[in-house]
């Protein structure tokens, strides 16, 4: 079974992530935030608003899948627009093996960020898509405010 070359993958998936989920978002079009995914079930953990860790699995007719793509779509949609949600960004912080380690952040229409995460995304080896999704939130986390923000400003 043919691999494919891993770093290559990482940065590119992190690369397409912001705008594919600001796709997915702003323009009802998940198609690019899909393309970064495996067909079979995606295993998530992200981070609940009361820091407690939610555990699903995504997938479109898998028996163990938690929620189906559409759904899944729709519910992060309807979340992000009630939070004047503008855009995603995102950049790679480093990778271990099949595991890419991204940073994103959530912007607003005043052109701030006001939540990010630290994520870690698992990547076959054989596809380069992603295969599970793990999320942890710090809305206190300053890098990618900074990057968004003119210098001089905190």
């Amino acid at each position: 079974m043919a691999t494919v070359n891993l770093s290559d993958v990482a940065y590119s998936v992190a690369d397409k992530w912001g705008p594919a989920v600001t796709k997915a978002i702003k323009d009802n079009d998940p198609s690019d935030y899909r393309a970064l995914f495996d067909d079979g079930l995606i295993e998530v953990v992200l981070q609940g608003s009361d820091g407690n860790e939610v555990i699903f699995g995504i997938g479109d007719d898998h028996p163990n899948a938690t929620l189906d793509w559409e759904c899944f779509i729709e519910m992060s949609r309807d979340e992000l627009k009630e939070q004047d949600y503008v855009k995603t960004e995102s950049l790679c912080l480093g990778i271990l093996g099949p595991r890419v380690i991204m940073e994103t952040g959530r912007v607003n229409s005043r052109d701030e960020v006001y939540i990010q995460s630290v994520c870690m995304l698992t990547l076959d080896p054989a596809s380069g898509k992603i295969i599970a999704y793990d999320a942890f939130t710090d809305p206190g986390m300053s890098s990618l405010r900074d990057l968004a923000q003119p210098a001089g400003e905190t």
